[in-house]
């Protein structure tokens, strides 16, 4: 199995990178890090109980799959559209973000993470 190196793609918002795994990876890193009080990244927030992260999963022609882990203190929704919206900026090509599992944009799947 082939492991794919993830890099830290930090674009100016109305920046344009082509639609590729690698590039939405990377985006996905400097999203944690730009807009990283909606997850559990740093020791302050862990230390306030926000474990929340967001993985890649797949990229479904033009639309991402992510998953979203662990608890947040926004609600899921909101923290997908933020990182979609994100990652819609700097990649046009993408049509549309989604979860793995539409379990993980609700109230239950953020009070049973750890």
């Amino acid at each position: 199995m082939e492991t794919l190196q993830t890099y830290l793609l930090i674009i100016p918002k109305g920046s344009a990178l082509p639609l590729s795994i690698k590039n939405v990876q990377g985006v996905l890193a400097a999203c944690r890090m730009e807009i990283g009080t909606l997850f559990g990244y740093t020791d302050e927030n862990r230390g306030v109980g926000i474990t929340g992260g967001v993985d890649f999963v797949d990229l479904d022609g033009p639309i991402v799959i992510l998953k979203l882990k662990g608890r947040f203190w926004h609600q899921r929704p909101t923290v997908l559209a933020r990182v979609s919206s994100y990652l819609i900026e700097r990649i046009p090509e993408i049509v549309d973000v989604m979860v793995d599992d539409p379990w993980e944009l609700t109230d239950e799947a953020n009070n049973a993470a750890d």
